[in-house]
């Protein structure tokens, strides 16, 4: 009896010796395999993929916008201003388009829908609409000294927005067309 417990405790002190060296090797083992560093780099891929996706889309639109009729319809000096303002904002895009390339994390790529949720295209059109008003409203207060001036600040605000640009800019814009508009219109009511 005594001897199969002598074999027993040998079996099991061999084995706790054994065991944190085969523990240890596994544990070195590990990291060589490519179980989760691997999936950042497929997240970071798709989020590439879909970002340059949205931005070829937005720099499309920009594209379109700056041949439309409604830009070629302006007169030329503020056709040549917004043509101006689109190319920048295109631009800008190809910069990010750079970004986010250049991007190897989540973090770069988070930063960079930030930045192109921010760019709105539809800026242009507002500038685009503001400044027909404007040349819409020229000939009427040719004659009302306020009213070209309230004129002269919209073209000169909506010739400002970009891309980025808030809406209080787009609004401060809008204003001056409707005081431009409602100097004529009182104008109007006093003859």
């Amino acid at each position: 009896m005594n001897s199969t417990r002598r074999i027993t405790a040998t079996a099991l002190a061999t084995a706790a010796l054994v065991a944190p060296a085969a523990l240890s090797a596994t544990a070195v083992a590990a990291p060589d395999k490519p179980s989760k560093p691997g999936k950042p780099a497929k997240t970071v891929k798709a989020q590439t993929k879909q970002l340059l996706k949205d931005i070829a889309g937005k720099d499309k639109r920009l594209v379109r916008l700056s041949t439309s009729n409604a830009v070629e319809s302006l007169g030329d000096d503020t056709e040549a201003a917004v043509v101006a303002n689109i190319t920048d904002a295109r631009t800008a895009l190809t910069d990010l388009v750079a970004t986010v390339e250049a991007a190897d994390s989540t973090v770069d790529t988070r930063a960079a829908r930030k930045e192109l949720r921010s760019f709105r295209v539809e800026n242009f059109r507002i500038v685009v609409n503001v400044v027909r008003k404007v040349e819409g409203l020229e000939a009427a207060a040719a004659a009302d000294p306020e009213a070209v001036a309230h004129l002269a600040a919209a073209e000169d605000a909506a010739l400002l927005i970009t891309a980025t640009s808030s809406k209080a800019d787009i609004r401060a814009a809008r204003e001056h067309v409707e005081a431009a508009r409602a100097e004529l219109e009182g104008e109007t009511e006093t003859s």
